[in-house]
């Protein structure tokens, strides 16, 4: 079955908005044994959009189109492609009536423009949308079958695994059984995780992708078979081969994210965490507490950006700071002693560095980092230096390297930065 996806909106084009739904759309289906034949994006016109779906309908059997499903004026998709394909709209009353709720919930009146989403073409087979207002819909047209979806990646993410990939397993045929394991990796490059696999042999039904996903990288394994017995022996033989030789950097081996597994991790061994943070501004404390049921183990954080604040919430020594700048091991120390002890946490990890674009210096320069990590042990603390791409760049590598501090503590692994003999590494 030959697929394709077309993105809609200015913004894309624009390069204002990043496209990512095409992105995780074509590795969703690949580990499923299919792939993509074009990916296109065409702007909220109407003749750039006709023009798309004339190519895409001359050239595959499956076509996925998302954006432009929304109540404002250059929301288009759905009228063009009725009049595209010569369907009528009609309202949807058992829709609208669900918008209408939503609206409701929030106690808020409807904005009669919201209407519109529920005006779809006659033909078209409904797909529920659990997270937003606009439902998506799928259309069989000359032999062909268009699906259309929103564009917010959040509401396409999740009616993707809900309804379309059962859908074109449907329509391909496929009879097979899909196994698939994501190992989440961080700490190696994705040269370093391919060298150590080279050594290993797998089954040929096994596909390996690499997926990286700053600042991790996805392993991706997956077997689709008829056999269902064979596909979850293949995928479970080649977890456990890879699991001694990625070792350390293996953070898991089901796609949960490294403040998922520090969270447990502190719960199950009945520890408490506290957080004092500079230059990632509050986004350490963000990433723990994404995790439903952090405050069972996370006693909270301080964000002291200014020296001031670093002395008085923290009590950081103004003399230290005049000295020595904010940007040191002792500074980063002083900040995890004292949200140790203002806090009354188990363990307490802090943050302080230059993330950029400007504000090095030749001593200092961007993307040095200072982390510490108090506990009833002491106290441990680290030099980084991230290559500076960009502002983001190095807060998010900061904040993600923090995590994987408290994680290898709580394993009894070496710490990052260190060389297997224990030397520290700068």
């Amino acid at each position: 079955m030959k697929i394709s996806f077309l993105a809609i909106g200015d913004e894309l084009i624009s390069g204002k908005v990043t496209e990512g739904n095409g992105k995780f759309f074509a590795r969703e289906i690949s580990a499923l044994g299919m792939q993509v034949i074009y990916m296109m994006m065409a702007g909220d016109n109407p003749e750039e959009m006709v023009g798309a779906f004339e190519y895409l309908a001359g050239n595959s059997d499956a076509i996925i189109v998302t954006g432009g499903l929304g109540p404002t004026p250059d929301d288009l998709t759905t009228e063009v492609f009725a009049q595209f394909a010569g369907l009528e709209l009609e309202l949807h009353q058992d829709i609208l009536a669900g918008i209408e709720a939503r609206f409701n919930l929030r106690g808020m009146e409807m904005p009669a423009t919201n209407r519109k989403q529920a005006l779809l073409p006659k033909t078209a087979a409904i797909i529920p949308n659990k997270t937003g207002t606009a439902p998506g819909y799928e259309i069989a047209l000359k032999g062909r079958r268009w699906f259309f979806f929103p564009g917010v990646p959040s509401e396409f993410q999740q009616m993707l695994k809900d309804s379309l990939l059962p859908r074109l397993m449907e329509l391909a045929g496929q009879r097979k059984t899909v196994k698939v394991a994501t190992l989440r990796v961080y700490g190696i490059p994705e040269s370093g995780i391919a060298e150590r696999l080279l050594k290993l042999k797998f089954d040929p039904e096994l596909k390996i992708a690499y997926l990286p996903e700053f600042p991790d990288i996805h392993l991706r394994l997956s077997a689709v078979l008829p056999d269902p017995a064979k596909a979850d022996r293949i995928v479970t033989e080649a977890v456990a081969q890879i699991r001694p030789v990625l070792a350390e950097y293996l953070v898991s081996e089901d796609d949960e994210p490294l403040e998922s597994i520090v969270g447990k991790l502190l719960k199950a061994r009945k520890l408490t965490l506290a957080t004092a943070e500079s230059c990632t501004g509050g986004l350490l404390a963000k990433k723990i507490t994404d995790i439903s049921g952090s405050s069972d183990y996370f006693r909270g954080g301080f964000v002291t950006y200014a020296n001031e604040l670093k002395v008085r919430e923290l009590g950081v020594s103004e003399q230290l700071l005049k000295k020595k700048g904010a940007v040191c091991a002792e500074v980063a120390i002083a900040m995890a002693q004292g949200a140790k002890d203002r806090t009354g946490a188990d363990l307490a990890l802090s943050i302080t560095g230059v993330a950029g674009p400007t504000g090095g210096t030749k001593d200092k320069p961007v993307g040095m980092v200072h982390m510490a990590l108090a506990d009833k042990d002491g106290i441990w603390s680290q030099k980084f230096l991230f290559l500076p791409i960009s502002r983001d760049a190095v807060r998010q590598l900061s904040a993600e390297t923090a995590l994987e501090i408290i994680r290898r503590k709580l394993l009894g692994l070496r710490m990052p930065g260190e060389k297997k003999d224990g030397n520290k590494q700068f």
